[in-house]
């Protein structure tokens, strides 16, 4: 009986442990999102140029330090809101080409490479093998690049292609939290495809005067007319094709979850999708449903049928707007007769051009080289250096780089076959990565936030697979990780 009173007060008092960190945390996410408001309600989003990328990264670092779950959402939602936050920040404080506020996430998500870094044996396995193969790969990239394209450029494209990595060998390394992490990772999805599916549907009608503002600086032809009903909407993100890709994992998470407010936020994302007019994440969504109508069992599939019958109902519901109607009608025409598409023309000659170029430079041309040498200017109507994976690992990593990262790929597709996952966010992960994987020569898909994506829902499909390990050993990676922070 003493031991069993033991048992049942130590439990206790590493719950009400937890519940300490957890509140601390919610403080530090409430402060996240207090001084921003304050800021734009103020006047003063130039501010946040200084401000938010600062207070991203000690925000955190507290939060990884008290919280590995909770970290995990806070990383998701910067992506997710981060360039809203750079768009006021102009708005307010004046016109940049570039600004540090979209560092924030960058920073933020780096910072789970330190408790790695306190156990590197963990890393020596075969089961992170996937994840050194890319780094590896992209290290190879990163030397051959400094040796003659200009150190900034190189810094600024290592950034993209190695902090998504390293977020995603975390989220697998610890995926003793597997369980906290699938909570966290539904609920951030929940609610970011409500909240930036229904700002999109806004953004499309009315067009902010922030948005407005951007469009007309950054002038990319990609991005619609600048004018309401007219535009290819891209909500709180840089981008109608970015929009639309993390709208897509979004309904591949909610088609799976059984939460009260999916109906709605499906709704919202679906929407929102569909007005990015992104034919790279329809397709996407579109291979990913099929996936799971192909995994799941009968009555998740017809929950599956369900959910899709009302997205459709919502969209036709939309659709008897003129103007929506007249763009989706022409943006779906187009894979009626591709030949004709002037993108699909410029896709195909690009990749036949560069993949003549790529054969005479085994190489490669280093990381940092498509901003570098194939940049393109807002208003060219020809392939650019984001357009296709294909073309970006190869002229980043050479052919040696390539086989290397795609060994590591290759890896990874082998251990998610080997074993079947049954868990909702398992498939949902799998569906997700299937979903990518088509459109791998429409997009970049391994480079920032679709990086971020397709890495993490990797490690979340592995985690999905296995035990999760007992408690004793969490609270001793805890302890682990707080020495390490102590340490550094």
């Amino acid at each position: 009986m003493t031991s069993v009173g033991q048992n049942i007060q130590g439990q206790w008092s590493l719950d009400s442990h937890a519940r300490s960190h957890q509140r601390q945390c919610y403080t530090v996410i409430l402060v996240v999102i207090v001084v921003p408001a304050l800021c734009i309600f103020g006047g003063q989003a130039g501010l946040l140029r200084l401000v938010f990328p600062l207070l991203s990264i000690a925000s955190g670092g507290f939060i990884l330090w008290r919280s590995k779950p909770l970290y995990v959402g806070f990383v998701f939602w910067l992506w997710f809101l981060t360039p809203f936050l750079g768009r006021m920040a102009d708005f307010q404080g004046g016109w940049t080409p570039t600004t540090a506020v979209e560092l924030a996430p960058y920073l933020a998500a780096s910072l789970s490479g330190i408790p790695l870094l306190f156990n590197p044996g963990r890393l020596a396995t075969r089961d992170s093998l996937p994840y050194i193969c890319a780094l590896v790969g992209i290290l190879y990239g990163t030397i051959f690049g400094l040796t003659y394209l200009p150190l900034f450029n190189v810094m600024r494209a290592l950034i993209n292609w190695f902090v998504p990595v390293v977020f995603g060998l975390f989220v697998y390394e610890y995926r003793e939290h597997y369980a906290q992490f699938r909570r966290v990772i539904e609920s951030s999805f929940l609610y970011g495809t409500l909240l930036l599916g229904a700002y999109g549907i806004y953004q499309f009608f009315v067009l902010p005067d922030w948005d407005r503002m951007w469009m007309l600086n950054v002038q990319m032809n990609s991005f619609g007319e600048i004018a309401p009903m007219q535009i290819r909407t891209f909500s709180t993100m840089n981008a109608p094709t970015i929009f639309g890709a993390t709208m897509a994992c979004g309904l591949l998470v909610l088609f799976n979850l059984k939460r009260k407010l999916r109906m709605l936020a499906a709704a919202a994302g679906f929407v929102g999708l569909i007005l990015t007019l992104s034919r790279a994440s329809w397709i996407s969504l579109a291979a990913g449903f099929l996936y799971l109508m192909f995994r799941l069992e009968t009555r998740a599939r017809f929950r599956l049928v369900l959910a899709a019958a009302a997205c459709m109902a919502v969209l036709i519901g939309f659709a008897q707007i003129p103007s929506i109607k007249e763009v989706v009608a022409e943006r779906v025409q187009t894979f009626m007769q591709p030949g004709q598409d002037a993108s699909f023309s410029a896709r195909v000659e690009g990749h036949e051009q560069a993949l003549r170029t790529l054969a005479q430079e085994p190489w490669g041309e280093g990381v940092g080289s498509t901003d570098t040498l194939h940049n393109t200017e807002g208003d060219d109507a020809i392939i650019g250096p984001h357009d296709s994976t294909l073309l970006e690992i190869l002229y980043s990593l050479g052919w040696i780089g390539t086989f290397i990262y795609a060994l590591g790929l290759g890896l990874l597709c082998v251990q998610l076959i080997r074993k079947g996952a049954t868990d909702p966010l398992g498939l949902s992960a799998q569906a997700v990565l299937i979903g990518f994987l088509a459109q791998a020569l429409l997009n970049s898909i391994f480079l920032g936030v679709l990086g971020f994506m397709v890495w993490t829902f990797a490690a979340m499909s592995l985690s999905a697979l296995e035990p999760v390990e007992g408690t004793e050993y969490c609270v001793a990676r805890e302890t682990e990780i707080e020495a390490g922070f102590a340490h550094a």
